[in-house]
């Protein structure tokens, strides 16, 4: 029997800092929204090469997370302060992206074994 991928309780913004997620399994994970953006799901986002091209749309204001909505019962979508609107985080990935101790991936600082298996959660959750 496989055991059942945790899912969020609450969703609370944090004002201009980040987002925090209550799961069901008693974890706690917070994001600071420069992170989520940086790791929005979209098409377009995950086209664009990490850190090389700014995040169009955010006229240096601060960044935050205006609005969060359920979609179905797998996911979150985010409209940004910056006009994006398109990302739907999946719980799996959003919980991928935990950025605690606890949940950071073993290995040397920058590899890319969080990013190898966080697309493959989205891609097996949007499958």
């Amino acid at each position: 029997m496989t055991r059942r991928p945790p899912v969020p309780t609450e969703i609370r913004r944090q004002g201009t800092h980040g987002v925090r997620i209550f799961w069901d399994d008693g974890h706690q994970s917070e994001y600071t929204n420069d992170y989520l953006r940086n790791h929005c799901p979209c098409a377009v986002c995950r086209e664009r090469p990490r850190r090389t091209l700014p995040i169009v749309g955010n006229k240096g204001g601060p960044l935050y997370a205006k609005e969060i909505g359920v979609v179905g019962r797998y996911a979150v979508s985010v409209k940004w302060s910056d006009g994006h609107d398109s990302g739907i985080y999946g719980y799996q990935t959003l919980r991928g992206l935990c950025p605690c101790e606890e949940c950071r991936p073993k290995g040397p600082p920058g590899s890319s074994k969080r990013t190898a298996e966080t697309l493959g959660k989205f891609e097996s959750e949007t499958s």
